[in-house]
């Protein structure tokens, strides 16, 4: 199961680099349930990213509160 959350992170990720690039198509709805999925298969992995000092800033508190 952890391999399909991963497979599906990696697709969506690359769906919402393309969506950077091309103005047309928007990159959160991507970028967010490929987080999800990344948070399924590596819980830890996503909470210290989360937590770096270059990604909190742009990160809700709410977010940071739940996944403490």
């Amino acid at each position: 199961m952890k391999f399909l959350y991963v497979i599906c992170g990696v697709i969506l990720s690359i769906f919402g680099i393309i969506g950077l690039i091309l103005p047309i198509i928007p990159s959160s709805p991507f970028f967010i349930p490929a987080l999800f999925c990344f948070y399924k298969a590596y819980p830890n992995f996503v909470k210290k990213v989360l937590n770096s000092e270059k990604v909190r800033r742009f990160v809700p508190k709410k977010v940071l509160e739940k996944l403490n």
